[in-house]
C-alpha cells in the first residue's frame, strides 16, 4: 500500500469514528488519540497484544519511509 493509500486509510477511519461518536470529522492530533485508544480497546477484547501491533506498525513505517520517524 503506498502512504497516500494509508493516509486515506487512516482519514477514513478517523471520520468513522467521528460517525459512531455523532460528530463531524477532525483530522486533529485528540482525534488520533481518541482512535488509539479504541483501537487498544478493541485489542483488549479480541485479546491481541496492541504493544506488539504497535511495535510491528513502527517498523513498517521506518521500512515504507525510509527510517524517517
Amino acid at each position: 500500500m503506498t502512504p497516500m493509500r494509508r493516509i486515506e486509510a487512516a482519514r477514513a477511519a478517523l471520520a468513522r469514528a467521528a460517525w459512531t461518536r455523532g460528530t463531524s470529522p477532525v483530522y486533529a492530533e485528540d482525534e488520533v488519540i481518541d482512535l488509539l485508544v479504541d483501537i487498544r480497546h478493541l485489542c483488549d477484547a479480541a485479546g491481541l497484544d496492541y504493544a506488539r501491533c504497535n511495535y510491528l506498525a513502527r517498523g513498517h513505517y521506518h521500512h515504507e519511509t525510509g527510517g524517517a520517524s
